[in-house]
């Protein structure tokens, strides 16, 4: 068997060390609770996967205990129970997380860990650094679409040159970051991480008589997802091993100058996909409908006629409705790939029918 990994001997599990302080508040003879809970954890000996040197002869990353991060946050939650007479009953649940990270240092003096993450071998959003959150976003800026070939002469450095000699009208301006008048890593910048400024949950329950209603909706704020299946389904150059996307009819034309997607080109000369840019980031915030019920218990008279103790029937539906600016498939994304959506398989909308019954 080939080896693809190189062996750590002296790997050892990340230690953490967590500083709570909390609260817990009832009134109303508890109809209304508040929890409130902040807290600071400093983890070292973090687990980090680190690229291996080029003579190495393996391809993938090799785990080490590279650094130490911090994680600092709030939680709360909010939850009022209520009644209208005895038939009526009815509660409202609300929790919101915050939670900052930040790299603090790494091993061997090192400022940056060079990592393999990756989109077909030619993307490479991700950078891990110190004073900035875990896997940010490293990418080169965009400035809007050329409109015209003026704007492309025009758009010169020091020299006088060309910043961008190969681009034609349709293609995306890039932000040359460093002044040396060409377009290259070296002008890439930090454009924020997958991490959100929060997160939240909303709950409502209610029962009446023998109906029963709970729903329960979760959601992001202010996170970022870099969209890589741009690069594979709305780029012309990479032939037609893809299908592509639907928003590729709104390309730029000279008849559809308004659109933020560049045109569509067999050779990709200027690098409007094959530069690691920001144009690739989307605002990956949501809210989504996770889960709806809506139940009927029958009488205990007429159970107990049937020989049953209870006899419910419900109707359940999953991921039911999503609100989202994001174009790709699925927002939820998260951290699994450090917020590199490669066409994940979107959520199964479903709807449950059941009998819950008690002899």
């Amino acid at each position: 068997m080939q080896k693809t990994r190189l062996s750590n001997p002296n790997l050892r599990w990340a230690n953490s060390r967590q500083v709570n302080i909390g609260t817990d508040i009832g009134l109303f003879n508890n109809s209304l609770s508040f929890v409130a809970d902040y807290f600071i954890k400093n983890t070292e000996r973090m687990l980090l996967t680190v690229t291996p040197p080029s003579t190495a002869g393996v391809s993938n990353d090799t785990w080490k205990n590279a650094g130490k991060a911090r994680d600092r946050g709030i939680e709360l939650g909010l939850n009022y129970s209520g009644s209208s007479g005895k038939a009526f009953q009815y509660s409202v649940g609300a929790t919101l997380t915050k939670v900052t990270n930040k790299l603090l240092e790494l091993d061997e003096g090192r400022n940056v860990l060079p990592n393999g993450v990756n989109v077909r071998s030619t993307l490479t959003p991700i950078r891990t650094e110190v004073g900035q959150p875990l896997y940010s976003y490293y990418v080169v800026r965009t400035n809007g679409i050329f409109q015209t070939q003026e704007e492309i002469n025009n758009y010169k450095g020091k020299d006088g040159n060309l910043i961008q000699p190969n681009a034609k009208p349709g293609d995306l301006r890039f932000v040359d970051k460093n002044g040396d008048g060409i377009i290259s890593n070296d002008d890439r910048e930090f454009a924020g991480s997958a991490y959100p400024d929060f997160t939240y949950g909303i709950t409502f329950n209610a029962s009446y008589k023998g109906f029963d209603f709970n729903l329960f909706a979760q959601g992001v704020q202010g996170n970022k997802l870099f969209n890589a299946l741009k690069y594979t389904n709305m780029n012309a150059s990479v032939g037609t091993n893809f299908n592509m996307l639907h928003d590729i009819l709104d390309a730029w034309s000279p008849e559809n100058t308004g659109s933020n997607i560049p045109r569509i080109s067999a050779q990709d000369a200027n690098g409007n996909y094959g530069t690691t840019s920001d144009w690739y980031i989307e605002n990956g915030s949501y809210l989504r409908i996770k889960n709806v019920t809506l139940g009927y218990t029958l009488p205990a008279t007429l159970t107990k006629r049937a020989g049953l103790n209870t006899l419910r029937i419900y109707l359940t539906a999953n991921n039911l409705y999503t609100i989202t600016g994001y174009k790709g498939f699925d927002p939820e994304v998260g951290m699994d790939e450090f917020g590199i959506d490669k066409g994940r398989y979107p959520q199964a909308r479903s709807f449950l029918f059941g009998l819950n019954v008690n002899f």
